[in-house]
């Protein structure tokens, strides 16, 4: 890739925004250009979710730009957060646009919850049925009880824990340190939605289950708000003298199985194709080992220790003593979501995970470590590194 993040905008995360998303997005958008110390008029290429309710063409209207001569989507939601950046730099390296604005904006906490089962199932004259209609995905398995992506990850985390053996204490323990260490991160984070609730290791055991064997504080927040970046040619940034970081590597998968949840897949207990992270490090000319700072998303942090095997930061089956020594801590082998993560910054489809890899390398973090090089991933489906420039 030869293209650079060089603005980051975002709006206050909450639990009740009081306003439209249409509004949060141009919040965003005009806060992530002062940031680039670029114009309105600047913009010509914008990428965003298909899942996403602020189209294109509002964009456009509302900034009154006077022309576009790019804009494209990636489907579905947070998994493919790394792919809208990927497609951005396409589009920059192909002549297609100068510059990219990757945007999102909602309101997830006090509108539309992407949680709740109702999005999925609806009973019509006495029968439960599917919203979706295309197979594979919620029209086999949402008849039978599994409506919410917390459903999901908890078979993988069953999986997980049964292919190597873990006790229940073991197994508690290790997504322990996902989410203790985490939320210890976001008490240093005004950003964060938790920065004024501690949690500690005890305060983790005690939670209830919420889906067997996934506690209430392995699960992400939902979140109103918005944010965006900008995305330039690498020699564009460099011109412009702009705090810009690199994009050195970035990819999406699609694969039988994953979409739109993990379900019929052979290796549950994985959750990216085998290939995948040598292909992303190879892109980049880098291994695990040269990578300081990881941003996982975790929509529950089952995906924290089954992403660290995947792309071989650590050894199959080796997560439970890597995460209760404290590896994902700030002085650890690998700082893992030093934002505090979906889990207690708040969820924002993946934007805020590769945020704070950008923070990260700007020095501009409030849990700041030594870094040169990030990594990013989002369940596989899509991955990215960067670099600082």
């Amino acid at each position: 890739m030869k293209t650079s993040i060089i603005g980051l905008g975002q709006t206050e995360f909450s639990k009740n925004s009081g306003r439209s998303e249409l509004r949060l997005a141009m919040e965003a958008i005009l806060a992530a250009l002062a940031d680039a110390g670029l114009e309105v008029n600047d913009i010509d290429g914008l990428v965003r979710y298909t899942w996403d309710n602020t189209s294109e063409a509002a964009v456009v209207n509302a900034l009154g730009l006077p022309s576009l001569k790019y804009y494209g989507e990636t489907e579905f939601g947070g998994v493919n957060c790394c792919g809208a950046v990927a497609q951005a730099s396409a589009a920059i390296e192909a002549g297609l646009a100068s510059c990219v604005v990757f945007y999102r904006a909602l309101n997830a906490r006090s509108g539309v919850r992407l949680g709740r089962g109702e999005r999925i199932l609806t009973e019509q004259n006495g029968h439960w049925v599917s919203n979706e209609g295309e197979p594979p995905g919620d029209i086999y398995s949402a008849p039978f009880g599994l409506l919410v992506p917390g459903q999901h990850h908890a078979l993988y985390a069953m999986a997980y824990k049964e292919r190597y053996g873990l006790t229940s204490d073991q197994f508690t323990d290790m997504l322990g340190g996902v989410a203790v260490t985490q939320r210890t991160y976001a008490n240093n984070n005004p950003r964060a939605l938790l920065q004024d609730k501690t949690l500690t290791l005890d305060d983790y055991r005690a939670g209830r289950i919420i889906t067997e064997p996934l506690r209430v504080y392995d699960y992400c927040l939902e979140t109103d708000g918005a944010m965006a970046m900008v995305i330039v040619s690498r020699e564009r940034a460099r011109a412009m003298n702009a705090k810009a970081v690199d994009v050195l590597a970035a990819g999406q998968y699609i694969f039988p199985g994953s979409v739109p949840m993990y379900l019929y897949a052979k290796r549950a207990w994985s959750l990216a194709p085998e290939e995948a992270g040598e292909v992303l490090f190879g892109k980049a000319g880098l291994s695990p080992k040269d990578i300081d700072v990881a941003q996982i998303y975790d929509a529950t942090s089952m995906m924290v220790p089954i992403a660290l095997e995947d792309f071989g930061f650590i050894g199959r089956g080796e997560a439970h003593d890597f995460l209760t020594s404290g590896g994902n801590g700030p002085t650890g082998a690998l700082p893992v979501n030093t934002h505090g993560g979906l889990l207690s910054e708040g969820y924002f489809h993946g934007l805020n995970t590769i945020a704070e890899a950008v923070r990260q390398l700007r020095g501009e973090s409030p849990n700041q470590v030594a870094a040169e090089t990030a990594f990013i991933t989002l369940r596989g489906a899509s991955s990215m590194i960067l670099g600082r420039a």
